[in-house]
């Protein structure tokens, strides 16, 4: 089995895709790097450079769509079945495709399934107040629809010093099926897109599980390198859509 990974991106070549694409194009159960950037800089220099272009596929948007319609369209070119979304900042490693491949063999899986990373390990390169991306108190948990009560209990009783659920549902950096990305509906969901930029993932999510029979498995050793740094969309607009990221997650709140 062969992975896509797909890259939204802007503005990240320099401190990060130069040093991260050789990395991918050396793994082999990834077939094909899909990178979508939102102002075309990123690709210029990912086509001057002596990187080996054979994975790639390279677009470049005609207008900034945003996080949420950037990891969309970067799926949606996929010809695989399973989808690592990694943000451009950050990086999986072998581990991480390594675990996900036996995953996928060794269970039987819908294709209404996301793999969830259990850690994301900090590269702090600002000071920020996030200091851990730890769910390992959560792993071999399945999110579904009617389970949500129960794991927010058992949220309660086990969480201790690492993150919340409500921060799982945004870390995103997951492998997900590509029937979820042909199928999810965005209808009358425009205007909150639009200003999602700091809670996109969990916009996403909240999404697909009102939509589909969404499983979302936490997996035991899937990791990747999360890093903090200035040039984070998340980060610059955290501040700008008060109530609009009260909105999502009062929305991802209400799921049973």
């Amino acid at each position: 089995m062969k992975f896509s990974l797909c890259i939204p991106t802007m503005n990240r070549y320099d401190i990060f895709l130069s040093k991260h694409l050789p990395l991918y194009i050396e793994n082999q159960l990834i077939s094909e790097i899909i990178i979508t950037d939102e102002n075309g800089e990123d690709i210029k220099k990912i086509n001057n450079s002596n990187i080996d272009k054979t994975k790639l596929k390279l677009y470049t948007n005609e207008k900034r769509l945003g996080p949420f319609m950037n990891k969309l369209r970067a799926c949606s070119y996929s010809t695989n079945e399973w989808i690592a979304l990694i943000d451009s900042g950050n990086f999986a490693d072998n581990k991480y495709f390594d675990v996900a491949n036996n995953y996928i063999n060794n269970n039987k899986l819908f294709k209404t399934t996301i793999l969830m990373p259990s850690k994301g390990n900090l590269n702090k390169l600002m000071n920020h107040s996030l200091n851990s991306l730890d769910y390992t108190y959560l792993n071999g948990k399945v999110f579904k629809k009617g389970n949500f009560g129960e794991l927010r209990e058992f949220e309660r009783l086990n969480k201790g010093n690492k993150t919340d659920i409500n921060g799982l549902m945004n870390t995103g950096n997951y492998i997900i099926n590509k029937y979820l990305i042909d199928n999810i509906s965005l209808k009358d969901e425009n205007e909150i897109i639009e200003k999602s930029s700091a809670r996109d993932v969990i916009y996403l999510n909240t999404l697909l599980f009102e939509q589909f029979n969404l499983e979302m498995h936490i997996v035991k050793d899937i990791e990747y390198i999360h890093t903090v740094h200035t040039g984070s969309i998340a980060i610059e607009t955290d501040r700008l859509f008060p109530q609009i990221n009260n909105y999502i997650l009062n929305r991802f709140m209400n799921l049973r």
